[in-house]
């Protein structure tokens, strides 16, 4: 059996899987305590199921993505060696943030040593200002992360973690490295205790079974190789939107997802079953990540959104969320209610979700059952209008795909994929806003769970070879191995395609599902005074997402 579970920004789904199958499945609202919100969901899908059969637990949350939108990241101190070329300064993050001189050129040859006086300075610095968690960050890290490693040495005692910037990935974009390296500093905080709640909950439990958390990209990693990149959770929600769709419809068109929670919609486009991705990496907050991503868009709306008339009589939904809907004892109306009211969802106090449409009807002069038409209708048209802006951008540039780029193709969805709770009441809304037909798969309220419980284990290496220094560098397996002169592109391809494979047995991989492509291949000589010296290799490899070979279940209502 596989366990699937979804911490989102209202509620907690889960579901058990058997032999492709979802057996179980619930849908818990989050409380105060996370602890007993996992309790309380775990308990709706492993009543009676003997904890040894559990063979894999795969978990996806927003909790990450919520923290850095709420601006609830903890302070991260940061120190910067860059070298010449654009001032660091430039890339400023944090409370507390300093350059120090040392720097690698951009073959990873050391040019000036890394200044311990200053690090130990910039530590002082930090400390003074109580903060307790740091990242560091190097221009070239990546093509020879001895400094971050020294540094990383130097301050691991003062601080409760420290980030290093080479680690989270191979690709260069020093701005971008800043960014993520910090970042994973600043949610190690919150991530440490997502982790450690559900690693109380599971061993009480006596699930024993490999653990692992959805990435953004729609693969998987181990529970407890997460704590080395806490970022790499973030935008796993909607990931696990995507791999819901894939697992429960297989989304064999030009297919727009479309996500209704109860306080964000998100959006995605699979092109014939295949998700794009954002390679170079995400957009978090005002961070721009390099953490790989399939391409979401998420939109502030969704059930509990609050609804108001504003002083010009205008209609207004979301993007707040307060509470729960006014027939669940919220504080606000909102489209639950419009739903409750026109009937089309049979839960909660109609009398109070009547009080609620009244409240809106009378400022709009309408019916309170036309108020709720028109809540229905104007939350459908929104979501198209997110829609339509997200299709513009994605048609303004080469569409990525998870396997390549496809260059000058126009995407046009021709069919809806509706999921959430409230999918059966607003699809009929959305499609007639898209005028598109629209699909509701079957479980399509955890859906979210379903992608991370189906979900496969991925990972990524990049190589850079430097045959004049007789070296090949992979930074995420911390490996730096001697090269000969001769050193080609097909033994690099070779020797990153061994390291993947064993990263992602490691991980808990199948031999079956290790499907994998090139998504960065660059080769260039070397010349000095007029003769070559040597060449220089980039490669970069990835094990492609997709649904586990073992998952069975597509199945429509």
């Amino acid at each position: 059996m596989i366990l699937g579970l979804d911490v989102g920004g209202t509620q907690t789904d889960a579901v058990l899987v058997k032999d492709g199958h979802v057996v179980a499945h619930g849908k818990t609202v989050n409380g105060a305590d996370l602890l007993e919100t996992l309790d309380t969901a775990l308990d709706q899908v492993l009543s009676g199921v003997d904890p040894k059969e559990v063979r894999r637990a795969v978990f996806s949350t927003t909790l990450a993505t919520n923290a850095i939108v709420e601006d609830h990241l903890e302070p991260a101190g940061m120190i910067v060696s860059s070298g010449p070329g654009m001032d660091p300064e430039w890339f400023t993050v944090g409370p507390s943030y300093h350059v120090v001189s040392g720097c690698m050129d951009h073959r990873g040859t050391e040019v000036t040593p890394i200044d311990r006086g200053a690090v130990m300075n910039a530590v002082s610095a930090i400390k003074r200002q109580g903060i307790r968690v740091a990242g560091v960050a190097g221009k070239f890290s990546v093509r020879n992360p001895l400094h971050e490693l020294m540094m990383s040495q130097w301050i691991t005692d003062s601080f409760s973690y420290v980030a290093m910037g080479h680690i989270f990935s191979g690709s260069l974009n020093f701005p971008r490295r800043v960014a993520t390296t910090y970042l994973n500093a600043a949610l190690h905080g919150v991530h440490h205790s997502f982790v450690s709640a559900l690693e109380k909950t599971l061993t009480r439990r006596g699930i024993t079974a490999p653990r692992y958390l959805l990435k953004p990209d729609g693969g998987t990693v181990s529970l407890s190789g997460s704590y080395r990149f806490p970022a790499q959770t973030a935008q796993s929600g909607p990931a696990a939107s995507v791999m819901g769709a894939l697992a429960l419809d297989g989304c064999r068109e030009t297919a727009l997802i479309l996500d209704v929670g109860g306080t964000t919609t998100d959006m995605a486009i699979l092109l014939d079953g295949v998700p794009l991705c954002v390679p170079r990496g995400i957009t978090l907050g005002e961070f721009r990540t390099s953490i790989r991503s399939l391409l979401t868009r998420s939109l502030g709306l969704g059930g509990d959104s609050r609804v108001r008339v504003d002083d010009k009589g205008c209609l207004k939904i979301g993007p707040t969320r307060e509470g729960s809907a006014v027939a669940f004892g919220g504080p606000v109306p909102t489209p639950t209610d419009a739903m409750i009211v026109l009937r089309l969802l049979h839960a909660g106090d109609l009398k109070a979700a009547r009080r609620a449409m009244e409240a809106v009807a009378g400022p709009l002069n309408l019916h309170p059952l036309a108020a709720a038409e028109r809540i229905l209708t104007n939350m459908a048209q929104t979501i198209a209008l997110s829609a339509e802006a997200f299709l513009y951008s994605v048609n303004s540039r080469p569409v990525y795909t998870i396997h390549e780029v496809i260059e000058c193709a126009r995407v046009a969805p021709t069919i809806l994929i509706v999921l959430g709770g409230p999918a059966p009441m607003l699809a009929p809304y959305l499609a007639a806003a898209f005028n598109l037909p629209y699909r509701i798969p079957r479980f399509h309220d955890v859906a979210n769970a379903v992608g991370a419980a189906a979900a496969r284990v991925t990972t990524e290496v990049t190589l850079q070879a430097d045959t004049q220094r007789g070296t090949a560098v992979i930074p995420e397996a911390g490996l730096e191995i001697p090269i000969r002169r001769d050193f080609s592109m097909e033994a690099a391809l070779s020797m990153a395609r061994e390291i993947l494979e064993k990263r992602a047995s490691d991980e808990g991989a199948s031999p079956d599902e290790l499907d994998f492509a090139v998504t960065e291949k660059e080769e260039y000589s070397m010349v000095r005074g007029g003769a070559r010296v040597g060449k220089n290799i980039r490669l970069k490899l990835t094990i492609v997402p997709g649904i586990a070979p073992d998952w069975a279940e597509k199945e429509q209502c």
